[in-house]
């Protein structure tokens, strides 16, 4: 047992990173991981003693989890554990964090969701970037020309700023705000689309139909209809639960 976490934390923590973290799953996303092990070292253990009781050979791999942590808020809502369609890797969000401007890794999260860049691309764009000094966006370009095919998405960003969703969003972890916002998105018949949902920001991902929704209807009237349903949706957990 780490101090600073309960029973369930800890064995939701080695789940997610210790052993036996193929059977069935992580309950933990990347943040929440690094959450937890900052609350451990908050309470007196040492990075080694952590490593240890996680049978972790070093303390190599937490320190990555707690680089992460310094990402921009917005950013860190999108990390998952795959990279899959709509988030950023764990090894890319590592990459993100070597960038020392905010306003490069908001720049170069967008590229990534949008250009679906891998870990070994964002690594060479973080490394042209450190190296040449030019503009992320000048940086990727150069990378994605060294694709045969350009495969790009819609990106949509909202804010949540109605105090009482952005409490109840907060108490809930990552797996959970997702499915609301999956639910969310089909009330309101968007489809073809996949997302993320933080507790200050959401965002979505998508082909030339979301484009073409943003479009129609204009970002704020797609986002109030969005958060509208988010809420319903939570709100209705929150009773079931």
């Amino acid at each position: 047992m780490l101090p600073g976490l309960t029973a369930l934390e800890m064995g939701r923590l080695r789940l997610s990173v210790g052993y036996g973290h193929n059977k069935g799953g992580r309950p933990l996303s990347p943040i929440e991981v690094g959450e937890h092990v900052r609350n451990a070292l908050s309470a007196g253990i040492s990075m080694e003693q952590t490593a240890k009781e996680m049978k972790l050979e070093g303390t190599t791999h937490l320190q990555r989890f707690l680089r992460i942590l310094d990402l921009p808020i917005d950013v860190l809502h999108l990390i998952n554990w795959g990279g899959g369609q709509g988030t950023v890797g764990f090894s890319s969000a590592v990459e993100l964090a070597k960038l020392t401007d905010p306003a490069d890794q908001h720049a170069l999260t967008h590229d990534v969701i949008a250009h679906r860049l891998n870990s070994k691309e964002v690594r060479q764009v973080v490394q042209l970037r450190v190296r040449s000094g030019r503009a992320i966006a000048e940086c990727v370009r150069e990378i994605l020309g060294m694709r045969t095919i350009i495969d790009k998405r819609h990106v949509f960003i909202g804010s949540i700023v109605s105090p009482s969703l952005r409490a109840a969003l907060g108490q809930m972890m990552q797996q959970e705000r997702d499915a609301c916002l999956a639910t969310a998105l089909k009330r309101i018949g968007i489809f073809d689309t996949t997302g993320r949902l933080g507790d200050r920001v959401f965002t979505l991902i998508g082909n030339h139909a979301l484009a073409g929704r943003i479009k129609n209807e204009g970002v704020q009237t797609l986002e109030s209809a969005i958060l509208a349903h988010v809420e319903e949706v939570v709100k209705h957990v929150k009773t079931a639960g």
